[in-house]
This record gives structure tokens, sequence and C-alpha cells, in this order.
């Protein structure tokens, strides 16, 4: 059952400099249950792929083309549906939703658990009233004292006493701080949580149980989740589904074992090999050569030949398209019959 997906999306941004293409025809599916690792280098899109899932892209951002399917239709009432049906809009796109209406998804249906929890979270209250702030805007009518309850419970749950509710943020540690956003994120029982480089600030031993936690939650709760970061070795703990992303492109998407073991775009190969194995043979780390491309003017065809050891002549003049394989698909010359 396919949950959310993200069909040809568009995102840019109009600045003084031109227009940035940071997202471009980007496509995802999530299926219930299902973990996706989003992985690429720094100012790829992956976050911004993530924030127009959930509609909080800022000025000068746009999203200017594509779908968002998520089944919203629940928690509409039937006039609106109406109004969306007369217009002839999907209402399964969330991007066809007034303000109002994606108030009543975001933080409810999908969630997202943000980097940086110090900056996450508001200094002057206590972490548990935060908590409990999400069921006073999805849940108004709630029993104040059933929330409490609902927040202590929540804040077990995920590995943090409940006494600790009443702390301020900065009585806590990193990892304590990023287990509360954990706990804001689910609290409402979100259909699709959204984890942007949730381990990145905190140390390897509180890595491992902060994704240790996750995982487990994850499993408890069935939850669906795309999870963004540039550490494969966070991908491979926990996600099911790999998809490489590369200057605002997905260049590579399908089972995790399929794309580490026989990777097959030379981008995702170059990323692997940059990466320490602490199993297996000792050897020299391989770096990428050059640099991203300035998604204000990015190269024609292909946006990775200018680095690819492989390129061939046709690489700068045509795009690549998505070539199906081995369940999943690659967007790389090399693999389509008319490279030539």
């Amino acid at each position: 059952m396919t949950l959310l997906e993200i069909k040809n999306l568009k995102t840019y941004y109009d600045t003084r400099a031109g227009v940035v293409k940071a997202v471009d025809d980007v496509s995802i599916k999530l299926q219930k249950g299902e973990v996706i690792g989003l992985a690429g280098e720094s100012g790829c899109g992956k976050t911004t792929t993530n924030l127009s899932a959930m509609r909080m892209i800022q000025n000068p951002g746009k999203i200017v083309g594509g779908e968002i399917l998520f089944d919203a239709t629940s928690l509409l009432n039937g006039q609106e549906i109406e109004e969306l049906e007369e217009l002839q809009l999907n209402p399964r796109n969330i991007l066809n939703l007034k303000e109002e209406q994606m108030r009543r998804i975001r933080g409810n249906q999908i969630s997202m658990i943000f980097q940086g929890a110090m900056n996450a979270l508001n200094p002057v209250h206590r972490v548990g009233n935060q908590v409990h702030e999400v069921l006073k805007i999805h849940e108004p009518d709630h029993d104040p004292a059933e929330g409490w309850e609902r927040v202590l419970d929540i804040f077990e749950t995920v590995g943090i006493d409940s006494s600790r509710a009443r702390d301020y943020p900065h009585q806590l540690s990193g990892g304590m701080k990023q287990r509360a956003l954990i706990a804001m994120a689910l609290i409402s029982h979100p259909e699709v949580v959204i984890a942007d480089e949730p381990v990145t600030a905190l140390d390897v031993i509180v890595q491992a149980q902060v994704l240790k936690a996750t995982k487990e939650l994850q499993k408890t709760f069935n939850l669906s989740m795309i999870m963004i970061t540039h550490d494969l070795s966070v991908i491979s703990e926990i996600c099911e589904t790999l998809a490489i992303m590369y200057a605002g492109k997905i260049v590579e998407y399908g089972p995790l074992r399929n794309v580490f073991k026989e990777s097959l775009h030379p981008y995702t190969k170059a990323l692997i090999n940059a990466f320490p194995s602490i199993i297996g043979p000792k050897k020299e780390l391989e770096d990428i050569g050059g640099a991203p491309p300035d998604l204000r003017n990015p190269p024609t065809g292909c946006r990775f030949h200018p680095r690819c050891p492989k390129v061939m002549p046709i690489c700068s003049k045509k795009v690549p398209i998505n070539t199906p394989v081995k369940d999943g698909y690659v967007a790389c010359h090399l693999y389509q019959e008319d490279r030539k």
C-alpha cells in the first residue's frame, strides 16, 4: 500500500542571483511500514524534498511542479472535498489544499524530526509542555489530564524518564533532547515520519542509542519513515530502501542491499567508496573529484558528468531517464540502449 507518493516534484528558489533548481523532477513512493533512506552530499536537495512534502517551503522557495499524494480525505469534510472536485483538483494531492487544511495534516498525519534539537525546542518552555502542545493543536477537545498522561507515556516509550518532562531543554543531554523531538513527532500517532539528519549532532555512542530507539519505535508503531542523511552507516542501520540524490535529482533507487552490494550509478559507487568500512579488507578511501554544480546553472545532460569517471559524449547532451533495474531504477546512460 502506497502511503505517500511524491511525483515529479520541482521546488525552486527564486534568488537575486538566479533561480536555484534545488529539487528537479524527483519521485518517491513510500509504502506502509517502509523506511526509505535519502542520501547525498550537502546541498543536493534532500531536506528541500522533504520540506516540500510537509508544505513547509518558505520564500523565496516555491513548489513549481509535481504532485504530493497522501490520503488526506479522511481529514477533510464533505464540503471541502466537494470544492476540490468542482475545481477538478485531486483531493489526495496536498498541494491543492488550503493552508488551514494542511495544518490538520502537518504534525498530525505527517510529522518531522528536525535536525538540531536545541534549535527545534523552545528554551523557555518545559519540554513536556512543548510535546503536549501538539495535542492541543490537533486534538483541541482532549482532556488535559489524559493528554498529560499521554505525554508521560510517550516519554517513557522513547527512553526518557517521565519525570524529565518538566525539565527545560538545557537540562537535558543531546541524546535526550533528540528523543524529546521523537516523542513530539509520535505523540499524535502519525502515518508518516520524516527524520532530517536526526543524529548528526550527536556523538557515536548516543547516535547508536537514538538509532536503536528509533528502529524499535518504527517496528512498534509500524511507522512509514523517510530518513534524510549523508551518513551511509545510519542508513544501513535502519532503512530498507535507498534513494541516492545528486544535484536535485535521484540518480539511483532500490532495495538497500542491492544498492550497497551492486551499486550501478558512478556517483553511488563513488559515495560508497568514500565511506570507511569496519568490515572486510582495509583500503584507501577514494574521494569524489570536483564539486557539486551550481544549481542556478546546472550542467546540461547528466548533472554528474563533469565529475564522472565513466563520462561519454551523450552524457553532456541528454538527460538520462530512469531505467528499471533490480527492483529499482538508475538514471545513467551506461544502462540505456541509446547511449552511443
